[in-house]
Order: C-alpha cells, then structure tokens, then sequence
C-alpha cells in the first residue's frame, strides 16, 4: 500500500531518528530517550516535528552545546534535571525531510552535544539549502553553560544562570535574562540582550547592538557597522566601540569605574547616574564637544570636566573623531 504524504514510515521515526553514536554502544549514554514524533503536511511542504527527553545517566548536565546552520535555536533554561529537545523539520518533498538529521552525543563529563546535516544523495536531484529547515528548542538546566552556533536562523538563549557564547553569520541573537560570563558574536545578525547579570562581551560586524539592564564587572561591546544602545547599565568596566555608528549609554557611574565610549564617524552620546559618594573625571573629543554645565579645562584636543569628590574616581573618555560628543550627568544617588 502507498504510504501517504507525510505520515509517519513503518519504520517509526526514520526520517527524525537521532544518529547513534559510539559513546551509545559504550555505555556512555545511559540516557532514557523518550521520542514522540508527529508528521504533518502543508500545502507546499512537508513538516516533521520530533520530541527528545535526556535523562542524565550520573551527575547533572553542565553544558548543552549545539551547531545548527539549518535554522532557528532556541535555549531556555527549567528547573528540572533533564534536556528536552524539541525540533522541526521542513522541505518541500518526503525524500528531503529523509535527508534531514540531528545527531545527539551525550557525554559522561556531562556534555551534551547536538548537530544538524542534510546528507546528499546521488540518486536524486541536490536541494537548495533554502529549501529546507531544522528549528530546535533546547530545555536544559538553569545551571548548565550554553554553547550555540547557527547560520542565518534566529538564535535566542533565556534563563540560564551559567553563561555561554552564541555566534551566528547573519541571524539575530536574542539574550533574555541570563546571569555568569556571556559572549555573542555575529557577522551581520543584530544583538539584543536583555538583562545580563555578569560580564558581556557582544560583538558584530555590520548589524545593532541593543543592551538593557547590564550588570557585572565589565561590558564590551562593538560594532564596525552599526549602531550600539545601552541603557540602565550597571557595570564597572565599559567598553563600546564603532567605526561608523552613533552610540548611545544611558548607566551608572560606579566607584573606581571606568567607561570609554569611543566611534571613527559615529555621534557619542552618554548618560550617566552617579551615587554621592563618587567622583567623575569625564574628558571628551570630538569635532564638536558638550561635557554639560560643568566647567571644563582643555588639555589639548581633550575636554575635561570634573564631577563630585572623594574617594578614588571614575574615569569616563569619550571620544569620536569624526561626530558629536555629548554627556549629561543625570540624577546623583544619596
């Protein structure tokens, strides 16, 4: 009997089955895979959606790392022990979805690792890379380090309290609540991270950067083509950078702190808050230079203006060679 367009093969999950590996034949994961598979068909694809649960055979997973340059990652973190691995598969025949994989590697030094290919066929016609997908949905523990990587598929990470890094070609990045050391890379993918508790460092080539609610020791972000937009950040140690992008900080100047704004053609525009007991030392360079109400004493090409006494201060150098320089000093902190 002819099998219908997209339902499930006789053989079960063939077309979404997870390759084995040899750390499966060694024992090395004694994990409980739980697999639900369901199958679909749209009017001009074929859609295949699979379901993974990973029990940890010992101690706790500590990392989850994966490579997919065949679309969307998601990462949320949940309370419980175990990774739950959701994905989608999409082509526009059967015997492309066939070609689709996703292998998963569980390893006894509590990593587990996921990839995606297409496999090629030389019985049939090659298929364009855009013409299929895969989207996965990773749900690990909190306390367990990311490490994800895509093409041009979106790239989000939410909720994990152990850091990771996130590079991608062209597809944006999206970072929601997540605390420990965070790095994001990206060649023409926008960044946005919202509330990061630890250090950052997000760079681009030639897309955006948007930060908001930033807190720890230091922050570094740059963009040679692109704008950067920071606002309520709480780090000591600040570094933005542009070559031809305005920049924008809207933060708070903490004791001993330092913060350098610094673009090539971009406009440099800050904010800052300061607590009572902290002094400032802000200079600026610029083709033109507003350092406020303050007055200010030119060193040279430099304009300094000093705010508040006591204690060691922090240093803020602002700078663009090319744009505007502006700072205000907003409200102080009793």
């Amino acid at each position: 009997m002819k099998r219908p367009r997209g339902a499930p093969s006789p053989q079960g999950a063939r077309a979404t089955r997870f390759a084995r590996t040899r750390g499966d034949r060694l024992g090395l994961g004694r994990a409980l895979l739980f697999v639900c598979v369901l199958s679909a068909t749209a009017s001009a694809d074929v859609t295949e959606k699979s379901r993974v649960e990973v029990q940890p055979p010992g101690k706790p997973y500590k990392q989850v790392s994966i490579d997919n340059s065949l679309g969307n990652v998601r990462i949320e973190g949940h309370d419980g022990k175990n990774v739950i691995i959701e994905t989608i598969k999409r082509a526009g025949t059967d015997e492309a979805i066939e070609r689709l994989r996703i292998s998963l590697v569980p390893d006894p030094d509590g990593t587990v690792r996921i990839t995606t290919h297409a496999d090629p066929s030389p019985e049939s016609k090659p298929v364009a890379r855009s013409a299929v997908s895969i989207d996965v949905v990773i749900r690990a523990p909190r306390g367990a380090r990311f490490d994800a990587t895509v093409g041009s598929g979106k790239l989000e990470a939410k909720n994990m309290d152990a850091g990771g890094e996130l590079d991608s070609a062209s597809g944006a990045i999206t970072v929601d609540n997540v605390q420990g050391e965070l790095y994001t890379h990206s060649v023409s993918g926008s960044i946005t991270i919202n509330k990061a508790f630890g250090d950052v460092d997000a760079a681009t080539v030639s897309s955006d950067v948007a930060l908001d609610s930033i807190s720890g020791q230091k922050l570094v972000a740059s963009a040679n083509d692109g704008k950067i937009a920071g606002r309520r950040v709480r780090s000591r140690d600040i570094e933005l950078t542009t070559m031809t992008g305005k920049i924008t900080l809207e933060a708070e100047a903490l004791p001993r702190g330092r913060i350098v704004v610094s673009s090539m053609r971009g406009d440099v525009e800050v904010k800052l808050r300061r607590q009572a007991q902290t002094a400032m030392v802000v200079r600026g360079r610029g083709t033109k230079v507003d350092l406020g109400s303050t007055p200010v004493t030119v060193l040279g090409k430099w304009q300094e203006a000093k705010l508040g006494s006591g204690g060691e201060a922090t240093v803020v150098e602002l700078r663009s060679n090319h744009g505007f320089v502006q700072f205000l000093q907003l409200a102080v902190i009793q």
